[in-house]
């Protein structure tokens, strides 16, 4: 063995034993690097095995030996066995680093980009202000935070849109505004003069629903009322379903109901046998809509069910708030009661993961797009990016990301602007809008929500979400539900199929029910001459059956003729859906309106006939024909 070549050595990982030469020694000029040469502490970039956690400690800490595909084909190597053990161990490195970085992406949070970092360890960033994040932000970043002070109307309810550019704001005496908050353009000012108890916006900007006093209203984008829903009585809470075009509202009659506003129609209404209920919250993953009632429990309902899905003991006093993570795909769910308890929920097998106690209620609370927990308690606003790491006590919370106060202002709503650092704030005294660092997703999809859309690209994505509208029996827990085999149906068919060739077999068992007359009356024991003498008594039986077939034919008939047209539901039904407006309801009446028209001039035309014949007609009569 040559003594002169390169030498495989990891003694700068820090590794006392030296690896034996493998290679011979090269011409003059000629230099092969070796397969260990990680001076720079980082994989060769060559390796495209090498996950993109190279930063981590223990990836660096010990680098694998990696030997190329034409390693043991190569002349070069005097010792095969020595090479087949080598790179029996390279490729084993090699599996055991690629297994370790999937399991670091799915249970480590590498996406920290943007948020605040401490220099040393004594730092905490609940302690900077906002002024000094305004103050060294950009023009741009600065003119994100604003407040809005209207002390008449509050407290308000706060909604943004898909795209976090359009904001609506909802104060309780009856005021309303909605405008594009980023460059300060207002589209509709209301004064209503009732009780509002909440705003949503429907599929994009140019809609929104206002829960008033008593019913339930929506407005276009300059203000004007276009409908009203008379079946959504005493709402408190609303949602909207983009995927779905459905309105969810729940109120003091605790009915929870599904408007369809493409359509117009009311799809599904169900009684939760809860009690009024003042909380609600969507699962933007499955559109599962998520209630928080009196007796502290929380229940899951899709409009295709007519009772709960998922229903839990939450808290043992009334629930105050619910949220659902959209960063974890809905997987994480945070509920608040009023004993000031916090817990965060996982919804796939329903366990509690962490559980805190507050000085306060906390009134709402609020996910952001990249996994911050916002909450509003008292007149706190405390924002949370690591809830696992331990406090001081295992009941009280952890130490907060960003914390902000409102002296002697109440919090009402906490709601996170989507594709932006920024966490909307509805008070008592109007409305704030906070800058929170690393909040919102940078990177958008211009298909789903785009941010700086036209009004051309607007009204394209809105005729497609109309053609992509998924049917609402398609809500389900079960989101992978659409492209798996039923196998109850495929076990079905098989044992069908396993029958069928049983009975074309020879010498195979024939069920008693697919046999012939003749076969089961040899298994019974009868003869054809009995079955005969007894066909006069079955004869009689199918007679007496048959009459009294007729009787009950005769006897519902008689009840139908007896029914009244005009029934108290069908009055109801009518009445119902006299709002309901579609093509062929408008074509209906437009029909029935022309024929009307056409009545009315007839019967004019034939009055002025018979006085013109008559004589009596006046000097402008036959003007009339």
């Amino acid at each position: 063995m040559d003594t002169d070549g390169p030498v495989a050595s990891t003694s700068k990982l820090g590794n006392p034993h030296r690896a034996p030469k493998l290679f011979k020694k090269k011409k003059d000029g000629e230099s092969e690097p070796s397969l260990l040469s990680n001076s720079n502490r980082s994989l060769p970039k060559q390796d495209e095995w090498v996950p993109p956690t190279t930063s981590l400690k223990k990836y660096i800490h010990a680098k694998p030996q990696m030997a190329s595909k034409n390693f043991l084909k190569s002349k070069s190597v005097p010792d095969k066995k020595l090479a087949h053990h080598l790179t029996a161990l390279s490729s084993s490195s090699k599996t055991s680093a690629t297994k370790s970085h999937e399991h670091d992406d799915l249970l480590l949070n590498h996406n920290n980009s943007g948020l605040i970092e401490v220099e040393d360890e004594l730092e905490r960033t609940w302690k900077v202000k906002q002024d000094e994040i305004v103050d060294s932000a950009a023009i741009g970043a600065a003119s994100k935070s604003f407040s809005l002070k209207l002390d008449e109307f509050g407290p308000y309810a706060i909604d943004y849109t898909r795209n976090g550019r359009h904001l609506a704001i909802a104060g309780r005496k009856g005021h309303v505004a909605t405008f594009d908050w980023q460059s300060g353009r207002l589209h509709s000012e209301l004064h209503l003069r009732e009780t509002v108890r909440d705003i949503a916006w429907l599929h994009d900007e140019s809609f929104y629903a206002v829960a008033q006093k008593k019913y339930v209203y929506i407005y276009d984008k300059s203000g004007l009322e276009v409908h009203q829903l008379r079946n959504h009585v005493e709402v408190n809470k609303l949602e909207f379903l983009p995927y779905h075009f459905l309105l969810a509202t729940i109120g003091n009659a605790g009915y929870l109901k599904y408007q369809d506003t493409s359509t117009g129609q009311l799809v599904a209404e169900h009684r939760t046998k809860l009690g009024s209920c003042n909380t609600m919250a969507q699962n933007p993953h499955n559109a599962f809509i998520h209630l928080g009632h009196q007796n502290g429990t929380v229940s899951l309902w899709s409009p295709s069910v007519s009772r709960a899905q998922v229903q839990l003991q939450a808290h043992r006093g009334p629930v105050q708030a619910i949220a659902c993570d959209p960063s974890t795909l809905g997987a994480r769910m945070v509920t608040t009661g009023l004993d000031g308890t916090v817990k965060v929920w996982d919804t796939r097998k329903w366990a509690v993961l962490n559980e805190y106690q507050f000085k306060k209620t906390p009134a709402s609370a609020a996910w952001s797009q990249k996994g911050l927990l916002g909450l509003g308690w008292g007149n706190h606003i405390s924002v949370f990016n690591d809830l696992q790491k331990p406090g001081m006590n295992p009941r009280m919370p952890p130490p907060p990301y960003m914390t902000h106060t409102f002296p002697g202002i109440p919090v009402h709503d906490v709601l996170f602007c989507p594709f932006d650092d920024v966490l909307g704030v509805g008070h008592s005294s109007g409305f704030n809008s906070l800058i929170i660092p690393g909040a919102g997703e940078a990177n958008f999809d211009s298909l789903e929500a785009d941010p700086y859309e036209g009004k051309r690209r607007r009204r394209e994505r809105e005729v497609n979400a109309l053609l992509d509208k998924i049917p609402f029996d398609m809500i389900t827990l079960d989101t992978e539900m659409v492209g798996k085999l039923d196998k109850s149906v495929v076990k079905t068919t098989l044992d069908d199929e396993d029958d069928g060739r049983a009975m074309q077999g020879p010498g195979k068992k024939v069920p008693f029910a697919k046999k012939s007359r003749m076969e089961r009356l040899m298994v019974e024991g009868k003869n054809v001459e009995e079955e005969d003498e007894s066909s006069g008594d079955e004869d009689e039986d199918e007679e007496a059956r048959q009459a009294r077939r007729d009787a009950k034919i005769e006897k519902a008939d008689a009840k139908k003729r007896a029914r009244g047209r005009n029934s108290t539901l069908k009055k109801m039904l009518r009445k119902r859906r006299r709002n309901v407006v579609d093509p062929q309801t408008v074509a209906l009446k437009e029909k029935l309106a022309k024929g009307r028209e056409a009545a009315k001039k007839a019967k004019l035309n034939s009055l002025a006939a018979k006085s013109a014949a008559s004589g009596t007609a006046g000097a402008l009569d036959r003007f009339a024909f």
